[in-house]
């Protein structure tokens, strides 16, 4: 009884801090975009100040996470929270295009020393508890990223100018700090860092079967999650003629059905196993890609956000849940994992636009129907060659994939 109450209390401590860390991230997101329409930044520059953001994240997670295997996830979050507060600080001195671009690229890199060791204690956690805890640490982060950090970085950009709103973000990054000292531990490996062994242990996760399928698969996701955000909006104003408030309303109604699936179906997905948890998330979200593809009434690009936030949701779930169960360190998994994701988040909207050029705007989502195709095949190969094994991934006593 006392470790089931020690457990909530890290359980909500977690929570908490992650929500606030994904506030921070959403809020920095729209407050960085508004800040570089108010200084004149074309639709070109805009994206190529997001991406910096984007490319300084993907450069920095893996090194990040070997980082927090050897010396701990609360030193390595502390100095992540610490210099975005520095970066935050100076960002109202950026008044030209080239100093935006290096302040959203600083940004980025020093995102992955506070999402990584987050992600890292999520792992551990989820290993240690079960991975009915999963979807409570991922919607919580995602509630912060997509509803609170937005909302809150819109209305103080608004009403009290975006000197004050960096300033905010300085306050929530320091507060960030203080939280991790309460709540991330100090574990740290006695092996002194060296190149040689973060290579041969950077080999030896590559060549985990486990990391690596889940990897793919969140990458996957993360791409198709990039493209929808980019294009379904273009497609509801350009295609179906809706006026742009409604529109809008797509990615907010896709965001709030993913974060409700992380809260309320963890739980229920535990009981169901690895390749049936798998093969539902991906005919839903094949189900909503078909949906979204049909421009012939409004209700199908609707009913195709609602669908593919229940199924990104399950997917992300089922993922994040391999890559606990992976006998692996929980740094370096919760850095591949991050590299697979953000890779997939860039690379998701190019094969949008590719396939938007060259088939037409409304087959951008049909585009990626074969790839989930081949993935729900691989989910059925691979369960079957493993069904002797032990038991599966998602059970209580989950399997240990060789290396």
């Amino acid at each position: 009884m006392k470790k089931t109450a020690v457990n909530k209390k890290i359980l909500f401590q977690f929570m908490l801090l992650s929500v606030i860390s994904g506030m921070s991230a959403g809020m920095s997101q729209i407050v960085l975009t508004l800040y570089a329409v108010s200084q004149g930044a074309t639709s070109s520059r805009i994206g190529l100040i997001v991406g910096m953001h984007g490319f300084g994240l993907l450069f920095t997670v893996l090194p990040v996470g070997f980082i927090v295997d050897h010396i701990g996830p609360r030193k390595v979050f502390i100095f992540g929270a610490s210099s975005t507060a520095l970066i935050y600080l100076l960002f109202p001195l950026a008044r030209t295009f080239p100093l935006l671009c290096v302040f959203a690229g600083l940004v980025g890199f020093f995102t992955a020393f506070r999402f990584v060791p987050l992600s890292s204690v999520v792992i551990e956690f989820v290993r240690n508890t079960g991975s009915d805890k999963a979807g409570l640490l991922r919607g919580s982060n995602s509630l912060g990223v997509v509803l609170f950090g937005p909302m809150l970085g819109a209305c103080l950009s608004r009403y009290i100018g975006f000197d004050n709103a960096f300033h905010v973000l300085v306050f929530i990054a320091l507060l960030l700090v203080a939280g991790a000292l309460v709540t991330l531990p100090d574990s740290r490996r006695s092996e002194s860092f060296s190149i040689s062994s973060r290579l041969s242990e950077a080999k030896k996760l590559f060549g985990n079967r486990s990391i690596v399928a889940a990897s793919l698969a969140e990458s996957l996701g993360g791409a198709t999650l990039a493209c929808f955000n980019a294009f379904a909006v273009v497609i509801a104003i350009r295609v179906m003629h809706i006026p742009v408030q409604f529109a809008s309303v797509l990615v907010s109604l896709q965001g709030l059905t993913f974060i409700a699936t992380l809260f309320t179906l963890s739980r229920l997905l535990d009981g169901l196993g690895h390749r049936s948890s798998s093969l539902i998330s991906i005919g839903i979200i094949m189900t909503a890609l078909l949906l979204l593809s049909c421009v012939q009434h409004p209700a199908f690009l609707f009913a195709g956000s609602i669908c593919l936030g229940v199924g990104l949701g399950i997917f992300n779930l089922v993922n994040i849940t391999r890559i606990a169960h992976a006998n692996v360190s929980k740094g370096g998994s919760a850095g591949i994992f991050a590299l697979f994701s953000v890779s997939g988040s860039i690379i998701g909207p190019v094969i949008g636009g590719f396939a938007g050029e060259h088939f037409g705007t409304s087959n951008v989502f049909f585009t990626f129907v074969p790839l989930y195709l081949a993935l729900a095949l691989m989910t059925c190969v691979r369960t079957a060659a493993q069904q002797p094994a032990g038991v599966d991934v998602l059970s209580r006593q989950p399997v240990m994939e060789e290396s």
